[in-house]
This record gives C-alpha cells, sequence and structure tokens, in this order.
C-alpha cells in the first residue's frame, strides 16, 4: 500500500471512529436527560397524588424534600379508615411515617381498589336503585373524597356521615 493510500485509510477510519462516538455520546446524553425528566415526573406527579408541599434544596432530583399538608393527612386518614374496614386495603404506615412518598405512591398504585370497592357494595348488601358506581370511585374518594357515586355506601359502612 503506498503512504498516500494509507493516509486515506487512517483518515476514514478516524472518521467513523469518531462518528460512531459522537452518535454514542449523543445517545448517552439524550438518555440522561431522559431520565432526569423522569424523575422530576415522578416527583411532581407523587406531590400532586398526594396532596404534599416541595421543598427543592438543588437542581438534582435528589434534592426534593415532601412536606405533608392538611389534605395530605386527610387523605391519609381516609386510606387507614377503609383498611381499618378492609384490610387489603393496605395502608401503608411505615411507609408515611418514614415519609417515603414514592414507596407510598408505589403501594398506592398496586392496590386493587376496584376489587375492595366490590367488595364494600356486596357488604351492604344493595346500592341505591339505578345506581352504577365508577371504576376509580374508592380511589377517588381516598385522594379526593369524592362522594359522588360511593357515598351511600360508605355512609352505611361508617365512612362518612349522611348529609341532611
Amino acid at each position: 500500500m503506498k503512504g498516500s493510500t494509507k493516509k486515506r485509510l487512517i483518515v476514514i477510519i478516524l472518521v467513523i471512529a469518531g462518528s460512531i462516538l459522537g452518535i454514542y455520546l449523543h445517545n448517552e446524553k439524550k438518555s440522561a436527560d431522559q431520565e432526569l425528566n423522569l424523575a422530576w415526573y415522578r416527583i411532581e406527579e407523587t406531590a400532586k397524588m398526594f396532596w404534599l408541599d416541595v421543598k427543592h434544596t438543588g437542581k438534582n432530583p435528589n434534592d426534593v424534600e415532601f412536606f405533608p399538608s392538611q389534605d395530605t393527612e386527610r387523605m391519609m386518614e381516609r386510606w387507614k379508615a377503609v383498611t381499618e374496614l378492609y384490610p387489603e386495603a393496605g395502608y401503608p404506615e411505615e411507609a408515611v411515617e418514614r415519609d417515603d412518598w414514592f414507596e407510598v405512591r408505589q403501594i398506592f398504585w398496586g392496590i386493587n381498589f376496584r376489587e375492595i370497592q366490590q367488595k364494600m357494595i356486596e357488604d351492604i348488601g344493595v346500592l341505591p336503585e339505578g345506581q352504577r358506581i365508577g371504576e376509580s370511585s374508592l380511589r377517588d374518594y381516598i385522594i379526593h373524597r369524592s362522594l359522588y357515586s360511593l357515598g351511600p355506601v360508605l355512609v352505611e359502612l361508617g365512612l362518612e356521615e349522611e348529609d341532611h
């Protein structure tokens, strides 16, 4: 091989290697950015779901502290009350005491509230005539104290008081 052909071959190899390295580094940065965005999304959704106040102590998602609000406390009270009647509702007392809100969120989404809701309906015997209850009514009750369709069942079970 001539010297000029060798030089061209080396240049081509270096250009290809540089391109591969550039693509790799770009993908790594893109992946890291996606992970960072996912971490911030998880923080935001956890705070919204449990009515938590958030303190940002830095630019890193690990530098975030959650503080329960009065709404958080009321939500936890509803969840705990449901768990007292239906243990499968799984109120995570230890995780709440540790302020591990990511674990609390994971536990909450892992519970089949629809199944518990069906059990509640069976336990009271009947629904008011013509009334249907939405799939997420119990979950909505715990999070938002929504009494829309599940209200009569909750009153019958002693979880809520009847409005006069």
